[in-house]
């Protein structure tokens, strides 16, 4: 086995290890932590909606963020309870379910929108990249009526196809637009995070 090679398991293996110590519900709950310690994303938020939130990990975080406040999570697959956590069974490519969320907020606008998404895998990487950049733009478009103005969106995308367009797509939608890919993140995956703020209007 070469260094790399050690090098990267052994950290995989930590991450795993912790997260069950821990007893977190997954080990992309670090992900969360590295961008939450870079930017600050849970200042002064009041409610959160965690989108394919599956198995839970980001909206326990969430919860332990805030004290208080709503915390909504959204995935298409039911989701183990989580204490202060209200859940939604659907797609956000549903309408339905983007009006159901805001009520849930009691027709309020959300402060942060946060998402570790991943495209269900089929084995042909172009129509899974097509499928994923689908949900994406129904991401974007629920931020532009379920953000507040200064709020911000913070989601998983993949370097490949699709993600030039989407890129574009989000500097029209936000003021500020920010990748980062945390240390958590296995060397050889294709994602990187988006850390999207404050709203455009025309």
């Amino acid at each position: 086995m070469t260094n790399n090679h050690w090098r990267k398991s052994q950290t995989e293996d930590f991450f795993i290890r912790d997260s069950k110590r821990k007893g977190y519900r997954s080990r992309s709950v670090y992900k969360l932590q590295e961008i939450d310690r870079r930017f600050r994303i849970f200042k002064n938020v009041e409610s959160v909606i965690d989108i394919g939130s599956c198995p839970g990990g980001w909206s326990e975080f969430s919860r332990k963020k805030i004290k208080s406040g709503i915390i909504l999570a959204i995935d298409i697959n039911e989701m183990d309870p989580i204490e202060g956590v209200t859940f939604i069974c659907g797609s956000i490519e549903d309408q339905m379910i983007q009006e159901n969320a805001l009520n849930k907020n009691n027709s309020k606008k959300f402060g942060l929108i946060i998402s570790d998404m991943s495209p269900n895998k089929t084995g042909n990487k172009v129509s899974d990249q097509y499928a994923f950049y689908n949900i994406a733009d129904s991401i974007l478009e629920f931020s532009q009526n379920g953000l507040i103005s200064k709020g911000t969106l913070v989601m998983k995308v993949f370097i490949g196809l699709g993600f030039e367009e989407f890129k574009s797509d989000l500097k029209e939608v936000f003021e500020r637009v920010t990748y980062f890919k945390p240390k958590s993140s296995r060397p050889e995956s294709r994602e990187t995070y988006v850390i999207a703020k404050n709203i455009r209007y025309n």
